[in-house]
C-alpha cells in the first residue's frame, strides 16, 4: 500500500493531469517518487497513446463559434463518441479553441491539435482533433455574427455558421435592423446550405456543367433546339442560383422574397448600404 505522502502525490498528480489513479502511481514509481519526473512520464505516455489513437475514426464532436468584437471564428472539433463530446472536458476544450481562434491565436491546425487537443486525448482515452476553423476580421463598420444550431442543449451543436455584414456607419452596425438581418441570414445559411454568396462566386465550369446536363435532358425530351437556351437559362436561375447562392435564395422570413431584397431593404431603412460580404457554414463531418 502507498504511504500517506505517496498517496497525496498520486492525488495531486491525478488532479493536475487528469490521468487515471494507477497511471499516476506507475508514473511516480518510474520517476522514483519525483513529482515533476512523473509529469514528464505521463506526458510522454499521453503523447504515445494519442499517436496510437490518431488512426481511430472521429465521427462525433461539435461545431462552435465565438465572436469577439470585430473578429469572430467558427470551429469543428471531432471526437469518436457523443459521450465524450457531451462531457465537460470536451466542452471546455471547444470553448478554449473557439476563443483562441476568434482572437487570432491559432497558428495552424497542426499546432492547435498538438498544443490544445492532444493533452485531452491522453486524459480521456479517445481520439479527437480540430478538423477546421475559419476566422473573420472586420475592416471598417459592420457586424460579425455566428450561430450554432442545437435542438437539445445537452447535445453539442452539429452545424453552424458565421457571417460578416458591412454597413455605412457604426450606428447602423449596432442597429436592431442589422442584428435582426444577421440572425435571419444565419438561420438561412444553416437551414438551406448555400455554397456561394452570390452569382459572381460560382465557377464558370460549374455553370457549364449544369448547362450540359440540362441540354441533354431537354433533347431527350424532344424539346425544339431553338428553345433550349432560353429554357436552360430559366433552369439555371431557378434550380441552380436559387439553390446555391445565398443572396438568390428565397428568404426564410416569408418564403417568397429573395434574401437580397431584405438586405437591400435594411440599407434603405438605415440610410446607407448594407452588404453581406462573406459567410461560412459548417456541418459536422460534411
Amino acid at each position: 500500500m502507498p504511504t500517506v505522502d505517496s498517496t497525496q502525490l498520486i492525488k495531486d498528480l491525478r488532479e493536475k493531469t487528469g490521468a487515471g489513479m494507477m497511471d499516476c502511481k506507475r508514473a511516480l514509481d518510474e520517476a522514483a517518487g519525483d513529482f515533476n519526473g512523473a509529469l514528464v512520464v505521463l506526458r510522454k505516455k499521453g503523447m504515445a497513446d494519442a499517436a496510437k489513437k490518431s488512426a481511430r475514426t472521429t465521427k462525433e464532436g461539435a461545431v462552435a463559434f465565438k465572436v469577439d468584437g470585430k473578429s469572430g471564428a467558427i470551429i469543428e472539433i471531432n471526437s469518436e463518441t457523443d459521450f465524450v463530446a457531451k462531457g465537460a472536458d470536451f466542452q471546455a476544450l471547444v470553448k478554449t479553441v473557439a476563443a483562441q481562434a476568434a482572437a487570432g491565436q491559432l497558428k495552424s491546425l497542426e499546432a492547435a491539435n498538438e498544443e490544445l487537443v492532444k493533452p485531452l486525448v491522453g486524459k480521456l482515452g479517445e481520439n479527437m482533433n480540430l478538423r477546421r476553423f475559419d476566422r473573420f476580421e472586420l475592416k471598417g463598420h459592420g457586424l460579425i455574427a455566428g450561430y450554432a444550431h442545437q435542438t437539445d442543449m445537452s447535445v453539442p451543436a452539429k452545424k453552424g455558421a458565421l457571417v460578416e455584414i458591412q454597413t455605412a456607419s457604426e450606428a447602423a452596425a449596432k442597429s436592431p435592423e442589422v442584428a435582426e438581418l444577421a440572425k435571419e441570414l444565419l438561420l438561412q445559411i444553416v437551414g438551406f446550405s448555400p455554397k456561394y454568396l452570390n452569382r459572381s462566386e460560382v465557377p464558370a465550369a460549374d455553370i457549364e456543367k449544369e448547362k450540359e446536363i440540362h441540354t441533354e435532358i431537354l433533347r431527350k425530351e424532344g424539346k425544339p433546339e431553338a428553345s433550349i437556351p432560353k429554357i436552360i437559362e430559366g433552369k439555371i436561375n431557378k434550380l441552380f442560383y436559387q439553390q446555391w447562392c445565398l443572396l438568390d435564395q428565397i428568404s426564410v422570413r416569408d418564403n417568397k422574397t429573395p434574401v437580397s431584397e431584405f438586405v437591400k431593404a435594411a440599407g434603405v431603412k438605415l440610410g446607407g448600404p448594407v452588404t453581406v460580404t462573406r459567410f461560412v457554414r459548417y456541418q459536422l463531418g460534411a
